[in-house]
């Protein structure tokens, strides 16, 4: 009897814990494919990124989430969601970085059903979830996740987004289809005396297949260097670099449109532009636009997009601001196997000008300092990438 009055015992430490947080959701996808990827043209063989297959991960992650009733309508949700990204390389990208814990969107909050959500933590600012990658009704990120995901601030399209450490957000719950949200990036280390925190705003509006959005983004104390589009920052944070931005601001504006007919076909569009104020003083400004194209047959579903960054507009002269363009060609599909299994397949292709350096969103291709912090893609070089795959969600 005292041998099963222990064992009772010993399972009811296992059990009660597992009880008493049995609204903990586990979540995530794995996702990897082969891939033939290159970036040539440049015409410096010895700054290319020859041709070559690459076993390549999509973007892979977990997470944990969870939410607490307060009453009244309240909640208290949080989240921890970690990047698996790489997984096919132990871990460690070509820029040398590991996937930790925690690295993607990780918060806790209150959610309520009249007033929204306010999260703290680290999360995709507004700008990003209203007309970027983050808005999954909008669509128009054909490839999302894949090395085919042309939205990124290194990218040709969606330059403004980003993922906010350090930030505090609001989003609001559908009021008759209309939607609102806020992010606030604080800078808590202040170099040279700069404040240099990050504000985002997004509207949207859904009415059946259809989804409007817009959205603003503002880096304070931010400048780009003179007569280019690449920022003004140091590895180091030396303040001689960063005490030329004081007073600056890199500015983003965006609009977004989609429509899904209900016979699978669907249509949708970007228009973002940038102004960049100048390091040495002056401002800058770039626009980039996109359009895309699907047609679901069944479980199939065919994507198309073009998109395009444009010149570098009030550069000094001497300096050509055509040679800062870009443009993407984005051709993909997908069949899903079960609600969890799906395989997918693309083919993309960046065409760079002299001095633009647009690259792939996942799985960038880098020309030189391959596996350390200084990988990067020499200017005018063209990446393009086929791959076939699969993804399984959890």
């Amino acid at each position: 009897m005292q041998k099963k009055n222990l064992a009772a015992l010993v399972a009811s430490l296992f059990i009660l814990p597992v009880a008493a947080h049995a609204d903990v959701t586990i979540y995530g996808f794995l996702s990897g494919g082969i891939e033939s990827a290159k970036a040539t043209g440049n015409g410096d063989s010895s700054k290319e990124y020859s041709s070559r297959t690459r076993v390549s991960d999509y973007n892979s992650r977990i997470g944990f989430k969870g939410n607490e009733d307060l009453g009244n309508g309240t909640k208290a949700i949080w989240q921890v969601e970690s990047s698996l990204r790489n997984f096919e390389q132990g871990g460690t990208n070509d820029k040398g970085q590991s996937a930790t814990l925690a690295t993607r969107n990780t918060f806790i909050g209150v959610d309520n059903g009249d007033f929204g959500k306010v999260l703290i933590g680290q999360y995709d600012s507004a700008y990003k979830n209203f007309t970027g990658s983050g808005n999954s009704a909008l669509a128009t990120d054909v490839m999302i996740n894949t090395t085919a995901d042309n939205f990124g601030s290194s990218s040709v399209n969606s330059r403004g987004e980003a993922r906010l450490a350090n930030s505090v957000h609001w989003y609001s719950p559908s009021w008759a289809g209309f939607k609102l949200g806020g992010s606030w990036g604080v800078d808590e280390a202040r170099v040279s005396g700069n404040d240099s925190k990050r504000i985002s705003l997004g509207l949207g509006y859904t009415w059946g297949g259809l989804n409007l959005a817009t959205a603003w983004d503002r880096q304070y104390d931010m400048a780009v260097k003179p007569n280019s589009n690449s920022y003004n920052t140091s590895s180091t944070n030396d303040p001689a670099v960063l005490g030329k931005n004081s007073g600056k601001n890199v500015t983003f504006y965006s609009i977004a449109a989609s429509y899904k007919f209900d016979f699978g076909t669907f249509i949708g569009g970007n228009y973002e532009w940038g102004t960049f104020d100048q390091a040495g003083g002056g401002q800058l400004k770039q626009d980039d636009w996109q359009i895309a194209l699907g047609q679901d047959f069944g479980a199939a579903s065919i994507k198309l997009s073009y998109g395009q960054l444009g010149s570098l507009k009030n550069v000094a002269t001497g300096t050509n601001g055509d040679d800062f363009k870009a443009k993407q060609w984005i051709l993909g599909g997908t069949y899903n196997l079960s609600k969890s299994t799906q395989l997918l397949a693309y083919y993309t292709k960046i065409t760079n000008n002299a001095q633009a350096k647009a690259n792939f969103a996942n799985n960038p291709v880098y020309s030189s300092g391959l596996g350390t912090s200084d990988a990067a893609l020499a200017a005018g070089n063209d990446p393009q990438a086929f791959g076939v795959g699969m993804k399984v969600s959890f």
